[in-house]
């Protein structure tokens, strides 16, 4: 079988897209990889990205003739290496109809490469809306695809929104999207947060000093967590001994934060009433409790916010 005998049997079997890709009036057929034509028109493409609006002006070949690899249907035509279901996605983003809802990362990252592939800008918005949606729901994913295509703006923020996560929780669908250095650079920049956050609850120059913490009687503890070189105002006064439950709270805290840096963690009631079992402490001890672990949260995110993020490597 000749090569242009190949291609015309493979253009036979082709299945045609469904609308609004199957309109008769159109005067290109773009192919999918999977055998799948979508008619489409030039000038929506020429205006949406400058790759087409150059293919589009290479000439082609009469339609009349027969041996012709590059006319189907009597429509010039091209193969392209995307899937139908990429190709779906990506053209109803550039066609002037309603753009079909992101819900998968891997969605995402099929429009990301179209978008960079073939030069549209006009991806950039609602990919923009996207990553930062994702950056609450998926932080790791949004961190990987805002690093290989170059959203700056969302790249902090994921990393900020992934400290909301374990470090062995850091893995995601698209994490091969970046290099080995920038998976590093999220990883040192968590165990970052989580020694900076960890410190704080060694330190007492944050303690209240309005608010007495006088010991129960039945659960008095001396505090043996503090650093001392920590504790750099003369004027506060920590207490030597405090209710157990405060003590535990601080040294649990200490070695969640390590590595889970998020004020969420622990400030959750059921975190911070963990160890709360003494019969005799006051039931106003809860509040208490409740309103020290507000304060640690605020000075754990005054530690977190003055680490920076730094990227030493670089995926294309």
């Amino acid at each position: 079988m000749s090569a242009s005998e190949s291609s015309k049997s493979q253009n036979d079997q082709s299945t045609m897209s469904g609308a609004p890709f199957d309109d008769p009036r159109a005067d290109f057929i773009l192919k999918s990889c999977d055998g799948v034509d979508f008619r489409v028109f030039k000038i929506v493409l020429s205006l949406a990205s400058p790759v087409f609006a150059d293919m589009f002006s290479i000439p082609t070949p009469s339609p009349e003739c027969p041996e012709s690899q590059t006319v189907h249907d009597k429509l010039p035509f091209v193969e392209l290496s995307e899937s139908s279901k990429v190709l779906d996605l990506a053209l109803r983003h550039c066609y002037p109809i309603r753009s079909p809802e992101l819900v998968e990362s891997k969605d995402a990252l099929a429009l990301l490469e179209f978008g960079r592939k073939y030069q549209v800008e006009a991806f950039i918005p609602p990919l923009t809306c996207y990553l930062k949606i994702l950056t609450e729901r998926d932080p790791v994913s949004a961190y990987c695809l805002a690093v290989n295509y170059h959203y700056d703006e969302i790249v902090e923020a994921a990393a900020r929104s992934c400290l909301k996560l374990p470090i062995t929780k850091l893995k995601c669908d698209v994490l091969h999207c970046i290099t080995g250095e920038d998976y590093q650079a999220l990883v040192e920049y968590h165990s970052s947060c989580g020694a900076a956050a960890s410190a704080v609850t060694l330190g007492r120059n944050w303690f209240p000093t309005q608010r007495s913490y006088a010991p129960c009687p039945a659960c008095i503890k001396e505090d043996t967590l503090h650093d001392p070189t920590l504790l750099r105002l003369p004027n506060v006064s920590p207490p030597k001994s405090a209710p157990r439950c405060l003590w535990s709270y601080l040294h649990r805290s200490a070695l969640l934060l390590a590595h889970h840096p998020s004020v969420e963690a622990i400030t959750k009631p059921t975190f911070v009433f963990q160890n709360m079992n003494c019969r005799h402490c006051s039931h106003d001890r809860r509040a208490d409790l409740l309103d020290f672990s507000q304060l640690l949260g605020t000075e754990v995110q005054k530690a977190i916010e003055k680490v920076p993020l730094i990227r030493t490597g670089g995926s294309n």
